[in-house]
């Protein structure tokens, strides 16, 4: 090989290094700003507290998984000059979200978002009686109108239809998702169903895996859910809960749940006596196998998320023996019966 031929293939030799070194380092980069898990779509609640920094905001969203490189991160918002425009508040992100997704989400001015009405805020666990009693309450809504309005899945079907898998003429008890609502003048309160069912919807399609879970169909799910909402207040402790209602169900006990009675008599009353506990009604879980024919409350993506993913233990029972509203979980009778010395009403 002559002198000219070498030098030739030097330079084809660096050109081809160089060339798989640029590719190599434009991938990595590329790599950078792309979704963590496509197929992850679950919702992850980040909240960025006033005032935060970049490199803070960086450090929250590579602690929940976000990003993968909290400086690559704070270059990509200092390339697009939002360094200025991140927002404070709570925001729904996923895995599923490139980092382009994510600065557009947190810098999105909040008139960008909604257009001035009244923050209508329904907490977890809030019956649809009690849904219709604020809206009435403040002024955005009939009381009966709302009640009407939420009393028969069918109309609402066609728009939404996870709603066909409930039984005929059920009511959307349980579907009104508990959230924080921007409601416009002249909203309807047909319209602010739809909100509700929207809100739902969203949240189930990016968590609630197909067909049944637990051998429990979507509705009992729910309904299940429901349950766990009104008896649960301390959230690790929903997926043990959920586990105990499991456990009750396979081995053919009755739930015995307080929070269905009171959905019957339509108070929450702290002890039930032996009579209310014998009440002939179809949601009575302490004369009744199984669960309720439908929901007892809206529950929050928590108790929905324990439903889905139970703890697996072998307890049976549980009681409120604690000030902050947790339980004791026990797996026998006898060591039920002496928690409940320390239980608190």
């Amino acid at each position: 090989m002559n002198k000219n031929a070498k030098w030739i293939v030097t330079i084809l030799a660096i050109l081809l290094v160089v060339g798989i070194v640029y590719f190599g380092v434009k991938s990595y980069f590329a790599k950078m700003y792309k979704p963590m898990d496509k197929k992850d779509t679950s919702i992850i609640n980040v909240e960025i507290p006033e005032g935060s920094s970049l490199s803070t905001v960086a450090e929250i969203l590579h602690y929940e998984g976000l990003i993968r490189n909290g400086t690559f991160f704070k270059s990509r918002v200092e390339e697009l000059g939002h360094e200025n425009d991140i927002q404070s508040g709570e925001f729904a992100l996923s895995k599923s979200m490139s980092v382009n997704d994510i600065i557009e989400e947190i810098t999105r001015k909040p008139e960008e978002v909604v257009l001035e009405g009244t923050k209508l805020v329904i907490p977890e666990g809030f019956e649809r009686k009690l849904i219709a009693q604020r809206i009435e309450e403040m002024g955005l809504g009939s009381k009966e109108a709302f009640m009407l309005a939420s009393e028969d899945k069918s109309k609402y079907e066609e728009e939404f239809p996870f709603l066909k898998e409930l039984s005929a003429g059920q009511s959307l008890e349980g579907y009104l998702f508990p959230a924080t609502y921007n409601i416009l003048p002249d909203t309807s309160e047909e319209d602010i169903v739809r909100q509700m069912l929207g809100a739902f919807k969203l949240r189930m399609d990016a968590n609630f895996p197909e067909g049944s879970y637990n051998n429990l169909s979507f509705n009992e799910i729910i309904t299940l859910a429901s349950i766990i909402e009104r008896e649960i207040k301390v959230d690790d402790e929903r997926p043990i809960a959920a586990s105990v209602f499991y456990n009750r169900i396979n081995q053919g006990m009755r739930l015995q749940s307080c929070a269905t009675v009171q959905f019957i008599l339509g108070e929450r009353k702290p002890v039930l006596s032996e009579a209310e506990t014998k009440i002939d009604s179809p949601f009575n879980t302490y004369i009744n196998d199984g669960l309720p024919p439908s929901p007892i409350a809206s529950p929050g993506m928590k108790s929905i998320m324990a439903t889905i993913n139970p703890a697996q233990t072998d307890y049976l029972f549980f009681v409120k023996t604690g000030e902050d509203g947790s339980h004791t979980f026990t797996k026998t009778y006898e060591e039920h019966l002496k928690s409940k010395e320390n239980m608190i009403r």
